[in-house]
This record gives C-alpha cells, structure tokens and sequence, in this order.
C-alpha cells in the first residue's frame, strides 16, 4: 500500500478536488448525519451510508485510523407529529425506527459508527452550547425560544453559496414568536402542550434540529474535524447552519472537507409515496442480495445523481455473482496448485503477475481520485477477467501466484464491501458446496454413481453447477 497522502477528496465548501490533509494524520474524525428516525429507512439513506462506509474502508485500507461519529436525532418535530399520528410516545417510536434502521444497515454490510449519540442524550451539551452562543451575541431568547442570529455570522451562505440578502427578499416578511429576522433559525424550542421537553435558563423546551449535529459532533470529535459528510438535501439549511453556530460558538474552523452524496431517483423520478415509488430498505433487502445493493450503489459515483431500477440491481447482481464464481475457482485451483509443479514465470503466469499488479494500482489510484468506485469496480472486474483467462489457459497453476491472486481480489471486493457477509448464508454456502463435493469424490471413487449424480442434481438444483475437470470438480453459481 502507498503513503495516505496520495488521496484527493472533492471538498463542497471550496467546490475544488483537494489533496485530503487530516488535521492530525493517521488519525481522522468523520462525522456523518444520521437518521431522524421517524418512519421506515430507505434505499436513499442507504445510498449515502454506503458511500461514506465505502469512504471509511478506504481511509482504513490507507492506513488512516477512522473515528467515526453518527448521531440519531431522536428529538425532533417529525417524530413527535409521527408518534401523535399513530398514537405512540415519541420516545418510543423514535428507539424502534432507530433499531430497525440499524439492523438494515448492518445487512447491507455497513460497518456501525464507533460512536452513535443520541439527541435525547446529550441535552446537557446542547444547553451549553446554546448559552455559549447567547454570550457571545451570536444567538437571542425570544419568548422561551432561542435564535441564532444569522446576520451576527458574516459568511453565512459560503457552503451552499446562498446569498442572503436575496434570500430575505425572496421570503415572507412576517416574523414569528418575537424572531428579529426571517432567516434566523431556532436552537431551542418553547415547550408545546404534549411534547417532550427539558429545562433550560430560558424555560422548558428542547433543542433545534440544526444545533443537535454541532453539539453532538464537539463533544465527540473536538473542535474541528476532517471529514462532515451527509446527503447533498442537508447541504442547505442544515450543513449551512452547522457552520454558522459551530464556528459561531468556538472561533475556529468546523469542518476541514466537507462530502456530499447526489440524489437517487427511481426510474427517473423523485421517490416519493405519492408516486408509488418509495422503496424502503427492507423491502429491497428481501427482494435483492445485500451484496447486490451495495454493488449497484458503489456502480455510480458518490457525488452523482444515481437512479434505481429492477434492471440496474439485476446488473450488479450478475457481477456480484461473477466475482464470487471467480473466487470459487481460484480458492478451487488452490487446493489443485499445492500439489502441482506449476510455475508463474511461463506466459500465462507472467500475464497474470502483471494484470494482478497493474489491476491493483488501477483500483487504488481510482479510489485516490475522490473515491471513484465506478472506475475501481471495472478494475476488480478486470482482475476476474484476468484471473478466469489464467486458469483457463494455464493447465497446472502456480499455487504461490493463485493464493496472491485469491488474496487480492478478496481485499479489493472487501473494499467495496461486496463479499459474502461473515457467518451469512451467502458465506456459508461455498463451505456447504465444498463439503458436498468431497463426498461426491469419494462415491466416485467407490464407483457409486448414483449418489455421484444425485449430489450433481442436488446442487443443480440448488443453483450451482458442477464441472468436471481433470483436476477435479468445480462450481460456480447458476
């Protein structure tokens, strides 16, 4: 592996590709905005922590040592609106979405952050802030609510490169609960009659949307932080805001790279439940392979606008098929290579070196390029190319250069997170495979073809093909 400081990021604040230069190499703080959960997750959170699990893996892979934070903000309007709708305390409804969302996520092979503050936990921190910003005369009390005095902070609008003296014009004059402006936003709420609240010095309420991410992401990360990332819809108001009151409170930088994920459509529209076209997670999760969702998000790049579609899944689902039929054979050709006299120096073996060498700097020097998957997909699919032509072509393969091989495309599939889950069935079933055809093995040996066939027919059946070589059985998925 290559020296980290290779890696470029896209930076949204500068809108500049930029070397990406963690404030205290190896370490990186990466905090990304979690779920408000209040209703069911989707395939488009799942868009965005895929990427930044993808992003985590790559920091880690280049030797980077990643804390990574992402809040749950379970204080918030949409939960309280959800739980009076259904009849359920906010509280409540708000800890089982949140578990259900987690153990989607963890289905779709994305690692849990190492930290996962809660709103409703860090009230304390959230106050403290809040006063601190009151001091200063960055933020006011207005009738048991508090602001934050957006024109107090000079470079508001620099992430989303809003202007806001247009946007005053642009918005209603009238302003509510004693507001000195339009475009001041609330740190702390009145208590409402039925809602949950907290004291505070300026009477009962709880905290805004936009103050809880900046709260959480100081107490767990410090001041200043190499990585924010999220959703490119969070990018104004609330990335916006985070700034401003974050930076507002301590005097220094907030975020150093700023990352944003584009949007998903579905069949080229914007899901929504009103077209019919609102796909939550676990649905797709029993309609598709883990593997093959991760695949079809990793195909496009972060940053783009992806679109979902049957066939599109269907797509990453035949090359997350392919991949794994190629380690298959490889860890099939292992187990002949240890007792060949193969050699890697002969043709066949010197173009496998060189593609293995070449398709590996290929990968990294794509996944260095603000994390361009699309590309470094196509180069772990060319390795599988080059690894299926070698074993074709190469009658005794070398065993040193298959386990490499075998070796590498399992780092660079585990990169993008596209190997079978640990302890999964898609995990256990090449072990499964392997076992049947030993046993296969041995009936033919006794000359007992008949349990030879049925184990072949089971295994038909079962979606795995079974090739007989002079080597030997191999597999490889229908």
């Amino acid at each position: 592996m290559r020296a980290p400081m290779t890696i470029s990021v896209h930076d949204s604040l500068s809108g500049k590709t930029v070397p990406f230069e963690p404030l205290n190499a190896p370490q990186v703080r990466l905090y990304v905005c979690g779920l408000t959960p209040y209703d069911h997750v989707h395939i488009g959170h799942a868009r965005t922590y895929v990427a930044f699990d993808v992003i985590r893996r790559w920091l880690e892979y280049r030797g980077y040592r990643v804390k990574h934070v992402q809040n749950v903000t379970d204080v918030d309007d949409k939960i309280i609106a959800r739980a009076a709708e259904v009849g359920e305390q906010p509280g409540e409804l708000a800890a089982r979405f949140d578990e259900e969302g987690r153990q989607a996520m963890r289905r779709l092979g994305i690692q849990d952050p190492h930290v996962m503050p809660k709103v409703s936990e860090h009230v304390q921190e959230i106050r403290e802030l809040i006063a601190k910003l009151v001091e200063r005369g960055a933020a006011y009390e207005a009738q048991g609510n508090v602001y934050f005095a957006v024109k107090s902070f000079p470079d508001y609008g620099r992430l989303s490169k809003v202007n806001v003296e247009e946007m005053l014009e642009g918005v209603r004059k009238e302003v509510a609960e004693g507001k000195r402006d339009a475009l001041d936003f609330a740190l702390w709420k009145k208590a409402k009659p039925g809602e949950p609240f907290w004291g505070s010095p300026w009477g009962p309420g709880r905290p805004g949307w936009h103050i809880e991410c900046s709260a959480m992401a100081i107490e767990h990360l410090g001041r200043g932080m190499d990585i924010h990332g999220g959703g490119m819809d969070l990018k104004f108001p609330h990335h916006e805001n985070e700034i401003a009151q974050s930076e507002a409170a301590t005097g220094v930088r907030f975020v150093k790279h700023w990352m944003h994920t584009g949007f998903l459509t579905v069949n080229g529209e914007k899901m929504s439940k009103s077209l019919g076209n609102f796909i939550t997670l676990t649905d797709a999760l029993s309609k598709w392979r883990p593997e093959a969702l991760r695949l079809f998000f990793v195909g496009t790049h972060y940053r783009s606008r992806i679109d979902f579609s049957e066939a599109s899944v269907a797509q990453a689902g035949a090359n997350v098929e392919y991949v794994w039929n190629t380690l298959a054979s490889l860890e099939h050709a292992v187990r002949v290579a240890a007792a060949a006299e193969g050699t890697s120096r002969n043709p066949a073996g010197e173009s496998m070196r060189q593609a293995l060498a070449d398709r590996r700097a290929a990968f990294e020097t794509a996944m260095d390029d603000d994390l361009n998957t699309p590309v470094a997909l196509a180069e772990l699919l060319a390795l599988c190319n080059a690894a299926n032509r070698y074993l074709k072509e190469e009658a005794k393969p070398n065993a040193a250069l298959v386990q490499e091989t075998t070796a590498t495309l399992r780092q660079l599939a585990g990169i993008l997170g596209i190997l079978p889950q640990a302890g999964g069935a898609d995990d256990l079933a090449p072990r499964l495979v392997e076992l049947l055809l030993e046993l296969r093995s041995e009936a033919r040996k006794r000359k007992d073809f008949a349990t030879s066939d049925r184990i072949r027919d089971g295994l038909k059946a079962a979606g795995v093909v079974v090739e007989d070589t002079p080597t030997g059985a191999k597999w490889r998925r229908a």
